[in-house]
């Protein structure tokens, strides 16, 4: 029960930074403009700067880092197996080309560092934290690299317009390699520099929450409501995925309850808040991918807490740990 509370108080907490990022727009205190910067500052910034913090911090170990590798690939082949499903369910729902390449993204790209890793903070500490990097850093590698390549295909192919080719590399993948090749070395931050990162980034899910509030301004809630395809993929996003994947997780063998937990938390999260500027870039259904993402966030204050103690009592009484 004490998880149980602690995970509704981080999504709370959560919540109330994404209401004031709604309020500040919605009543004209902060341009909706800004939310562009707001979003790069986050991305570009933040994230990197916690992320090579958290790897050269001499708290972090070399072992610690080798003996989680499995979990980089789990995070990885999870995010691939749902980029599959993604592609069957819209194969066999028929959508039509705009909205086929969303469900790729909707499907496996989760929001895993700006909603997990808050929440596997809160209810593991530093070990739950740092699991909740390396499962997320292989999933996102995944989404950052072949979903967007994917998306930018499609976006290709409808407008029929010819598009540099080749793999999407952004900041987070490149810090997250330099930062793995010098640990792997030996190489630490010295505190003088490591402590202020670490700070600085620490703040990112908050921001990032901010961030979403601000974009839920003029986004068409209710239009989606009407669409069926909205009261399919949203249970299965929120309640169905994290329970296959908890399931999966246990029947290998291969993880402990709190890896099994971490990996519940990350793939039961929203979709990637991220994704949504490539829908709108790449001339996919962005309005239905938007409205889609913030009503899973929404609902990620009572799913989380309710997959996350379904997925526990399932895999107890399947006698799997």
């Amino acid at each position: 029960m004490d998880e149980i509370i602690t995970v509704i108080q981080c999504v709370l907490v959560l919540a109330l930074f994404m209401a004031g990022g709604f309020i500040s727009v919605k009543t004209g205190y902060i341009s909706k403009d800004a939310a562009a910067s707001v979003s790069k500052i986050v991305t570009r910034l933040m994230f990197p700067a916690w992320l090579a913090a958290k790897l050269l911090s001499e708290n972090i170990t070399k072992q610690q880092i080798i003996s989680q590798l499995p979990l980089f690939a789990a995070g990885a082949l999870i995010t691939l197996a749902l980029l599959g499903a993604g592609m069957l369910f819209a194969k066999i729902t028929k959508a039509d080309n705009k909205r086929k390449y969303v469900f790729y993204a909707l499907f496996s790209a989760p929001n895993a560092i700006f909603l997990g890793l808050p929440i596997c903070q809160g209810l593991f500490g530093d070990e739950g934290a740092l699991t909740c990097t390396i499962v997320a850093l292989g999933s996102d590698l995944i989404s950052w690299t072949l979903t967007v390549s994917v998306l930018a295909a499609g976006g290709e192919k409808l407008s029929g317009e010819k598009k540099k080719k080749g793999i999407h590399i952004n900041p987070v993948t490149v810090v997250f390699i330099i930062s793995f090749i010098l640990k792997m070395l030996g190489f630490n931050l010295p505190a003088v520099i490591q402590e202020p990162l670490y700070k600085f980034g620490s703040a990112l899910s908050y921001l990032a929450m901010v961030y979403l509030g601000m974009m839920l301004v003029g986004a068409d809630i209710k239009g989606v409501f009407k669409d069926k395809m909205t009261y399919i993929f949203v249970p299965i996003k929120c309640l169905v995925i994290p329970l296959a994947v908890a399931v999966a997780a246990a029947l290998t063998g291969l993880f402990t309850y709190v890896q099994i937990g971490v990996m519940t938390v990350i793939f039961a999260a929203s979709p990637m808040i991220s994704m949504t500027v490539f829908y709108k870039e790449y001339g996919l259904d962005h309005v239905f991918g938007n409205a889609v993402t913030f009503i899973c966030v929404l609902l990620n204050i009572v799913s989380i807490p309710a997959v996350y103690w379904a997925s526990g009592t399932l895999v107890k009484l399947m006698g799997l740990i």
